[in-house]
């Protein structure tokens, strides 16, 4: 019982604490608690350029191990002798797509026309 008391009178003591330090912090100086942010003025241009040297300067990765390709048409023939990943790039060097690659004969199919770096190789699907 005596224990009991004691936690209800700290837990009272707790919200009688945080109720004063709210009082206290809207009835104050409201300058001496606030920020104050500086405008910051952001030249829009030289922005954009910046991004577009950083996607340019971006890495773009390539498979782990060699490999073979040979286009046909819309179907490209990936030859691995491992098991791997093979990430595709966009013309503008975005990643598109990671295609799983078995050991032995791999085709890849179904991608839209367009131009597509695949293991830092420019490639174009007609």
């Amino acid at each position: 019982m005596l224990l009991a008391m004691k936690r209800s009178m700290c837990a009272l003591f707790v919200v009688v604490m945080m109720l004063f330090a709210a009082i206290h912090l809207t009835a104050g100086n409201k300058n001496q608690y606030t920020s104050k942010t500086p405008k910051i003025e952001v030249d829009t241009a030289n922005l954009q350029n910046q991004m577009r040297d950083l996607s340019i300067r971006q890495r773009m990765s390539s498979s782990a191990f060699p490999i073979q390709m040979h286009i046909s048409g819309r179907n490209i023939r990936v030859v691995s002798d491992h098991n791997q990943i093979l990430p595709i790039y966009t013309q503008s060097g975005t990643f598109y797509m990671a295609m799983r690659l078995n050991k032995g004969t791999n085709w890849l199919t179904g991608l839209p026309r367009g131009r597509y770096f695949i293991n830092n190789r420019p490639i174009r699907i007609n």
